[in-house]
């Protein structure tokens, strides 16, 4: 992560963190172009992910949902660089991860935990977000480490479960797909800390070539990889209502979960 000492564009000089991507190269009005524009891959994702799966419980639109509000937040975040949106990119982040949290524990037909639960996952959320807009942009390390710490935390809580739900999966196509998705979830998060630990050889490459903008590609990989986590979740939880699931593709290239109705008791 580097600070733009370039001349500051429409929303004047960063008080965001600000990424390895050349400011304002082109377009006055967006600071950082590439990081912008990947971000619409969370938007359609997530809108495709409502859309497709509009028949399943409310839990999965809210999940699928958040993943349009981090697209937006990354694009105000990117395309600005101002710390408020900054927090709206970083926040809603932290929402969608507790939103798939609470599907992947709550994944049975009947509520394995009281009530206690949704509302200690809501406060965790309310103090996270508390600590990180008091940090505010004069102590942008702060920020970055409770963030950071708190993203990680649930990212590992919800990897736990995502490992034992595919190690019930009995259909291998299904599960070849998983380990597709987890290669690309790390090989994204990989482009994510070359472009945030190596910035200076990412602008100096040799012979001529240009920065590979991996923190865009982080963008589409992690779209890429939220979508799938969110279908494997939804295809555990139809499989646990009994409502005999099946994995279908939407043009040919777009997997989607298809589902019985919930049957009446």
């Amino acid at each position: 992560m580097t600070f733009s000492t370039s001349s500051p564009g429409f929303w004047g000089h960063p008080t965001a963190a600000d990424w390895c991507e050349n400011n304002y190269d082109h377009s006055h009005y967006v600071a950082e172009f590439f990081n912008s524009l990947s971000s619409f891959s969370m938007i359609l994702v997530g809108l495709a992910g409502m859309y497709l799966h509009a028949q399943f419980e409310k839990r999965f639109l809210l999940t699928f949902g958040s993943i349009v509000v981090v697209g937006i937040g990354s694009i105000a975040f990117h395309g600005t660089l101002l710390f408020p949106l900054q927090m709206l990119d970083e926040l809603p982040m932290l929402y969608s991860i507790l939103t798939l949290f609470y599907c992947c524990a709550e994944n049975k037909p009947y509520r394995r935990y009281g009530v206690w639960f949704p509302v200690a996952i809501t406060l965790y959320g309310l103090l996270t977000t508390f600590v990180m807009l008091f940090a505010g942009p004069q102590n942008h390390l702060l920020e970055f480490v409770v963030f950071q710490s708190s993203f990680a935390f649930m990212v590992m809580v919800v990897m736990s479960h995502i490992i034992k739900l595919y190690g019930a999966l009995q259909d291998q196509a299904i599960k070849r797909m998983w380990v597709l998705t987890a290669a690309i979830g790390f090989t994204s998060y990989g482009y994510w800390n070359i472009d945030f630990r190596l910035c200076d050889l990412m602008q100096n490459l040799p012979f001529g070539l240009f920065n590979p903008q991996f923190h865009a590609w982080w963008h589409v990989g992690a779209s890429m990889t939220s979508y799938m986590v969110c279908l494997l979740v939804c295809y555990n939880r139809a499989e646990n209502l009994d409502r005999n699931p099946s994995i279908q593709w939407k043009a040919g290239v777009l997997p989607y979960v298809v589902a019985d109705r919930l049957k009446s008791k």
